[in-house]
């Protein structure tokens, strides 16, 4: 608790309601107008403090004051996690987790639920999937653990020391480890279908890359084989070969459809198919239309 000391404000609508029967004050001296019923009904430790002498009162009534351990900032939404008022908006992961670490100490169940949901909805993910997978574990927002785990696979060697991971510090060992378990088997399962192309629709099997009877045979028994599906196993073109080799190993270490849709690899495949005589009048559209599969197809096993 804090001490009653310099001068003090009113905090914004709607915790400025003269008719309140009670009265927090944060850190910073900002004194939020509430009522106990809404705050007992949301948390349990306020209801027992209620039940307490309170020793301040306020200069304008004699309505008790009760000091608190919160910033306004965070105390105003908390609040608003319990009134049926509108949403409060977190502008980072270290502001929700300070409101979250509050709801947490007052035992408020619903604020915590409510809380997950905004700072999901809140698009908060896309900027640091790693800290909100720490904010998941941490306040136990397990409806969301999977979805913003899925998010992490974005993250190029997740495990790999590096400064922007500060966020770490709120999170297990164990649940750090669960997320590097899920992050390798995702990258080894996508990189997997480098590996033998029996994922191919029979529709989808007419392609130059194993058609090239001309730059196979100039390969000089390097070609590789892989197996196609409803073909069995076939030569493919080194330079086919070369893009799978390169864009399994990118999965390995970032397995999400956007390494597909993104990877060098794939236009320097291109850039060497367009010097074969005979791939050059199909292998822009046939490598194009393969990328769209292929990333489907990772997006798949890694839902898996």
């Amino acid at each position: 608790m804090m001490s009653d000391v310099g001068e003090t404000s009113t905090a914004q609508a709607p915790f400025d309601n003269p008719d309140c029967d009670i009265i927090l004050r944060s850190t910073d001296a900002v004194d939020f107008h509430v009522f106990k019923l809404i705050l007992s009904l949301a948390s349990p430790v306020f209801k027992d403090m209620f039940t307490l002498p309170q020793g301040l009162q306020s200069d304008m009534s004699s309505v008790p004051i009760i000091p608190v351990a919160e910033t306004s900032t965070t105390l105003r939404s908390l609040l608003l996690l319990c009134y049926p008022t509108a949403n409060p908006t977190f502008n980072n992961l270290d502001d929700a987790r300070a409101v979250m670490e509050a709801a947490k100490k007052y035992d408020m169940e619903g604020a915590l639920s409510r809380g997950g949901d905004l700072v999901i909805a809140q698009s908060l993910p896309t900027k640091s999937p790693l800290g909100l997978y720490v904010l998941c574990c941490r306040f136990g927002w397990q409806q969301h653990v999977q979805t913003v785990a899925a998010r992490t696979l974005d993250i190029k060697d997740l495990g790999r020391p590096r400064s922007e991971y500060a966020g770490l510090q709120w999170s297990t060992g164990l649940d750090y480890q669960r997320l590097l378990v899920y992050h390798y088997k995702c990258g080894t399962a996508a990189q997997t279908l480098t590996k033998s192309l029996n994922w191919l629709e029979a529709s989808n099997i007419d392609m130059c890359m194993w058609k090239c009877h001309a730059e196979v045979l100039s390969s000089h028994g390097t070609s590789r084989q892989i197996y196609i599906a409803k073909q069995g196993s076939r030569h493919i073109t080194p330079w086919f070969h070369e893009y799978l080799v390169s864009i399994g190993q990118e999965l390995l270490a970032r397995p999400c459809e956007s390494t597909v849709l993104e990877s060098e690899s794939y236009d320097s495949a291109v850039r060497r198919a367009v010097t074969c005589s005979s791939c050059l009048p199909n292998a822009v559209v046939h490598m194009a239309k393969f990328r769209t599969l292929f990333a489907a197809e990772v997006k798949k096993v890694v839902a898996k």
